[in-house]
Formats: structure tokens, sequence, C-alpha cells
């Protein structure tokens, strides 16, 4: 491998370990039929699967959740399966393809941005450092047919494991604002809500979420809380960008009111607020 001297050594660390891919990653049992299901990293002779339970999932979703999962052509899936962009894991049971999410990264911050390889929206990112590592999680999908076999927590729990993930700076990942179930996973594995936008293209809300590699450090009294996910999406969008707060599900909250959000502040950020923001192209 010949070193570029621009790219941080850990990053040409992860391009060789894409290259590298293992099998299985871990092994459990569903709950629901006590069939056991492997985790593996995913190869190009898995595209046809790939393909067929991303459709599968997006047909299952009502039209109005459609964009929960987005579409996406043989070729995105393509340049994660023979690790050109990053790595695919799935889960399979009995030679089916049940679930499945996309590791895109390592990426520099600048090609993050340039890339909007985490957001299509124009938003400060000020909990990453300009030299930091980042890997973004995307294209999570279930198979109907298997929900409620706790898949969504078994594949997250392994992407976080990964090798590309654990040597990266922080972990992002985008979900739709009204995909509480999915949001509520990713907080619940260690993420922070750090911004939140209206995609430019559907016009719906979506949360940025991050996961350092340290984890976040809080101030020991929130700036905010009993935050309403759905009601407060212009507040949670101007917390996250001119404040810099992150956002956390709010435990104290009542359980007839549903999911509540608590924000604080930084304890490990001093002084001026770093801003690196997308520009319009």
């Amino acid at each position: 491998m010949v070193e570029d001297k621009h790219i941080p050594n850990n990053i040409l660390f992860y391009k060789d370990y894409s290259c590298r891919k293992s099998s299985m990653v871990n092994q459990f049992t569903l709950s629901k039929s006590g069939a056991s299901a492997t985790i593996e990293v995913l190869t190009p002779a898995h595209l046809p699967k790939v393909l067929a339970l991303h459709e599968a999932t997006r047909a299952a979703l009502p039209e109005a959740q459609k964009m929960f999962v987005l579409p996406q052509s043989s070729g995105y899936f393509e340049k994660f399966l023979n690790g050109q962009s990053g790595i695919m894991l799935g889960v399979s049971t009995n030679g089916q393809l049940i679930a499945q999410l996309v590791l895109m990264g390592p990426l520099a911050l600048e090609d993050v941005i340039a890339k909007r390889a985490v957001t299509r929206n124009n938003i400060a990112f000020h909990h990453v450092g300009v030299f930091d590592t980042v890997v973004a999680i995307k294209s999570m999908a279930v198979h109907p047919d298997f929900r409620g076999n706790e898949l969504s927590q078994h594949i997250l729990a392994a992407a976080l494991e990964q090798p590309l993930v654990q040597n990266a700076d922080h972990a992002f990942a985008q979900i739709s604002a009204d995909n509480e179930r999915s949001w509520e996973l990713f907080l619940r594995n260690g993420f922070g809500l750090v911004a939140a936008a209206t995609d430019p293209g559907d016009q719906k809300g979506r949360f940025i979420l991050q996961k350092p590699a340290t984890g976040f450090s809080f101030d020991m009294a929130p700036s905010a809380d009993d935050v309403d996910p759905v009601k407060d999406f212009q507040a949670i969008t101007q917390l996250t960008q001119r404040e810099g707060l992150i956002g956390r599900l709010d435990e104290g909250a009542s359980l007839t009111s549903g999911l509540r959000l608590v924000f604080s502040a930084s304890a490990e950020l001093e002084g001026p607020l770093p801003r690196v923001v997308q520009t319009q192209n």
C-alpha cells in the first residue's frame, strides 16, 4: 500500500481492513422462532439478497413511511459489498437474509461534508474535530416477516463492534424524526441527538445522531427537558444548531406522555463552539 501523507494513518488501516472481509461476526437465537441467526460481513455474492430485502422492507411500509428506507440502486450497495466505500453487515437465518445495514467510511470531516455522507442539510458539526474520522451508519432494513426479533438491536450492536467503527472517532446516523422506534434505538446505544433539519427532498424532519468513540460528557444540569420530539422539532433545530446542545432520552418523563428528550451542553467544550457548516452547491 502506498502511503498518502495527506491521509491519517488510521484511515489507511480502515481501507486495508475493508479489503479483508471476514465471514461470521456473531450468532444468536431468534426470540420468536428459536431458530439460529448469523451476523456476517456481506460480499458481492449477496447482492441479489440485499436488493430483495431492501425492496421487501420498503414495500411493507405505509406510503407515509416509505422514506424511512430510502430507495437505492444496485450500484449503491455494490460499493459497500466490495469494500470500496465501507462494508455491509447482514443477518441470515436458514439461508435467508433478514436484516442488513451499511457502514460507510472511514471519511475525514471535509469528505463527510463534501459528499453529504451524513445529511443533505446545512448543519453545524459542533462535536467533530477537523482531523477526526467518521463512519456513517446507513440503509438499515429488517424483513417484515421477522419483526419482533430485536434484529435492529442485534445488527447495530454488531456494527458498533466492527473495527471500522471502533477505530473511527465518531459514528453518525440520520433518521426520520417520526421514525421513533429507530432513533430511540440509537439513543439507547450511546448516540446523542446533535442536529435536526428538514430534508430538502421530501420536506420531512430528520434527526442527526452521533456517537463519539469516547462517548459524550454532559454538564450536570440539563438546559432543556421534557422536549417533545414532534411538537418541538423547530426548537430542537435551534437548540442543536445555535447552542450545540446534545439530546438524550428523558428518562424522567411521564409514561403517558410518550418519549421525551432532554438537551444538555457538552462538558468537554470550552470557549466558542467549533463550527463546520456545509455550503450550498
